[in-house]
């Protein structure tokens, strides 16, 4: 994983990231501004998170892919459904290769864990 740079806002971190994951990025934004538009989005762990009602989604850029993740437990349907559609998940997190599209409908499946 290369090391993260210090960046000041989500238009940086943006900016800074990989070619390759800065469309993914800038959708995910997209999807989250627009799902929670009074969320605080703001930089921390190096990273962009959108708080709200003392939740958290967070998007990151590594390697190989970009990772959504937010501060519950993604459902067993959700984790299931992903896999079904080829992607990697976690407890908390959806990983989205380089090479892969933005599952709009999973991603909002995701967030309205959070909501």
């Amino acid at each position: 994983m290369p090391k993260k740079q210090k960046v000041t806002d989500t238009d940086d971190y943006i900016s800074t990231a990989s070619p390759n994951a800065q469309p993914l990025l800038t959708k995910l934004r997209e999807i989250i501004r627009h799902t929670f538009p009074d969320a605080e989005e703001k930089i921390s762990y190096m990273q962009p998170f959108y708080i709200f009602d003392h939740k958290k989604i967070s998007i990151a850029a590594y390697q190989s892919h970009v990772s959504l993740a937010i501060s519950a437990d993604l459902t067993d349907d959700v984790i299931e459904h992903a896999k079904q559609l080829g992607y990697v998940t976690g407890q908390k997190r959806l990983n989205i290769d380089f090479n892969q599209p933005i599952p709009v409908t999973l991603v909002n499946d995701i967030l309205k864990i959070v909501s």
